[in-house]
């Protein structure tokens, strides 16, 4: 059985964001047109618009990946497969869903999904201490 209220929470966001992502893209393409007159030559500002354009690039993979996070919810409820753990297979708690309307685990297959085996070279790495080098030079100098 469908959940009403949910699907029209879960559509409600995603046609804000796909409102959002089709204002990005009407401005990135009027951006794109007056490019050239943006760059002034000045290093400084000329960085700050590129790191600007990074910033509206990386928002818009957000709400991208968003959008397709919502609709991937959408066909789940719709299938009737919607607050069902994808790893295990247990009933996702009414709570989480609510507060992340596309989970697709619950909370313990979230918890091992994300928990990383410890790397003992990478410890190893970190712990191990820089070879001292002589103050005059490289090491293979002052032997001589």
């Amino acid at each position: 059985m469908r959940d009403q209220t949910t699907e029209g929470l879960l559509r409600r966001e995603l046609d804000l964001i796909l409102v959002r992502l089709e204002q990005r893209g009407r401005a990135a393409l009027i951006e794109a047109r007056s490019e050239g007159t943006r760059l002034v030559g000045d290093m400084f500002a000329d960085a700050q618009v590129v790191a600007a354009r990074a910033l509206d690039g990386l928002s818009y993979e957000r709400l991208s990946r968003r959008a397709k996070v919502l609709t991937n919810a959408l066909e789940r409820l719709r299938d009737g497969s919607y607050g069902i753990c994808e790893e295990c297979g247990s009933t996702i708690p009414q709570v989480r869903r609510r507060a992340l309307p596309g989970v697709t685990t619950c909370v313990q297959c979230q918890e091992r999904g994300e928990s990383l085996p410890p790397r003992s070279h990478t410890t190893e790495w970190l712990t191990r201490r820089p070879r001292s080098r002589p103050k005059g030079g490289r090491g293979d100098q002052a032997r001589n």
